[in-house]
């Protein structure tokens, strides 16, 4: 079948349908797209395609934490072909359950299974013991496509992650990487995602190892001319500046195709996609008590109306960021676990942005967490700051001084100009659907000239309240004004 013919569930992009012509069967690629110009699309079609050509039985995905769940609940079922959806069985390897019989009978299954086989992993997953024998039994008993998701993850060459993934990937029929940061510090970090690609593709430019690759692209002050010229020795050679970044370029063009976002005319200008985590054991016992709480009311036949459905559904919102009310004071709150996963996957966030970008959080005490990863780069927009500290940070952001802009969709949302943003980040949600409205159009404003923004909407996967709520608002549902006691019952 000729790759014209393809079932696109939806219309590709120009770029997409472009990548797909071009490389759809070549056995290695990497998509160096910038975030927000939907690299998922064309790899699902990859994948699909293979299938329907009788070259794959299966699909390998490893991903950041959280980012491996979105395959299976967004990118999959929106758009793989029905026709091969209905061969598919998709398993996530969940680091929590690799112990249980369940989770072995799974795996085992889809190993097994006649159609095409789905794997979805997490890096940290992968580096497990059981993570690594699965992918390898998966790699072993599967005619693959093997795709590292947010490939920047094995950007040190000396890592474990990086030579466990690298030697796997061998094994596998097909491979892909995609990042929007192929270069996240220097040009140093491609060297390891093009090995995984091809093991042999460096070496055949005369480039030895990653001794040599830093050396052919880097000019280097050693230690050892330290000590001769100055005296002492640093321990180590300084950088001090990159070169033969043109012969770069062309090499990795042979193997990568770069898409910046501004060269992309026909993206929506919203794009909109979830980063999933899992509760803490100590968040879920927490959550769980409160849950048969509420339930035990609404079956003792307490009237459960007006108010408190919605300080119900604050509640849960509050231990999915990890912390209650302490019971002591108004406004004080405990944290209830060390670990703080929704925190955490702002990190992974953190770590992929590298332009101007939006995160908006319900609580004040997100927005200090949020602050304090975040560092100097960031400045802060809520009720914590007057307003002339306020005009100052939103100033800097403005003028490009901060690369973050931190604050509650309730200050942030009318009149505030913020189009300089291509990312913005929902930590948690308001319950009011007009600070959601207005929160997102702060990077789009009318008369100016507009971009791409992508919508990343952080969510607890492992209970439905996130869920429910980022579904709700995105429907354009108010849920302040018509959540009741009964459907709180569905949405916990």
């Amino acid at each position: 079948m000729d790759i014209s013919q393809y079932p696109h569930v939806i219309d590709p992009f120009q770029h997409q349908e472009r990548h797909l012509q071009d490389h759809v069967t070549d056995t290695a690629w990497g998509l160096f797209w910038e975030q927000g110009t939907a690299k998922t699309k064309p790899i699902v079609d990859t994948a699909s395609y293979l299938y329907m050509e009788g070259k794959i039985d299966g699909l390998l995905v490893v991903a950041p934490p959280g980012v491996e769940r979105n395959w299976n609940t967004d990118e999959i079922p929106k758009h793989m072909p029905p026709d091969v959806a209905l061969d598919t069985m998709v398993q996530v390897f969940l680091t929590a359950k690799k112990d249980t019989k369940d989770h072995a009978r799974a795996m085992e299954m889809l190993m097994r299974h006649k159609g095409l086989a789905v794997m979805l992993i997490s890096y940290n997953a992968f580096m497990t013991q059981k993570g690594k024998d699965t992918v390898w039994k998966f790699l072993r008993r599967r005619r693959a496509l093997y795709v590292l998701d947010e490939a920047h993850n094995i950007k040190t060459p000396g890592a474990k992650r990086t030579k466990s993934i690298i030697a796997s990937g061998k094994y596998a029929a097909y491979r892909r990487i995609l990042t929007g940061t192929p270069i996240a510090v220097g040009p140093f970090d491609v060297y390891s995602q093009v090995r995984f690609l091809d093991e042999t593709f460096w070496q055949r430019k005369g480039i030895s190892g990653a001794v040599a690759f830093r050396q052919f692209f880097g000019e280097w002050f050693t230690a050892e001319e330290c000590k001769r010229t100055l005296g002492y020795d640093p321990g180590y050679d300084k950088l001090i500046r990159y070169k033969n970044l043109e012969i770069l370029e062309e090499w990795l063009s042979e193997i990568t195709d770069r898409v910046l976002k501004d060269d992309v005319l026909d993206l929506p200008p919203k794009l909109y996609s979830k980063r999933y985590f899992d509760l803490t054991k100590e968040q879920l016992a927490v959550y769980n008590e409160l849950k048969e709480e509420f339930l035990y009311q609404f079956e003792d036949g307490d009237v459960i109306d007006g108010e408190l459905p919605i300080v119900r559904l604050l509640r849960f919102q509050q231990i999915t960021s990890n912390y209650v009310p302490s019971g002591v004071e108004d406004g004080v709150f405990r944290q209830i676990a060390a670990k703080n996963p929704r925190l955490n996957a702002m990190e992974e966030i953190r770590d992929e942005t590298h332009h101007p970008a939006i995160v908006w959080a319900r609580f004040r005490n997100d927005v200090d967490q949020i602050m304090d990863l975040l560092g100097p780069g960031a400045v802060r927009y809520d009720g914590a700051v007057d307003d002339d500290q306020a005009e100052r940070n939103k100033l800097a952001f403005q003028r490009g001084d901060a690369q973050w802009f931190v604050g509650t969709a309730q200050k942030g949302g009318p009149g505030l100009t913020l189009h300089q943003a291509k990312t913005m980040v929902y930590y948690s949600n308001s319950f009011r659907l007009i600070d959601r409205l207005q929160s997102e159009d702060r990077a789009h404003r009318a008369g100016m000239d507009e971009h791409p923004v992508n919508y990343i909407d952080i969510v607890a996967g492992n209970v439905p309240v996130d869920l429910n709520i980022v579904e709700n608002l995105r429907d354009k549902r108010d849920i302040s004004s018509t959540i009741l006691g009964d459907e709180l019952k569905e949405w916990i």
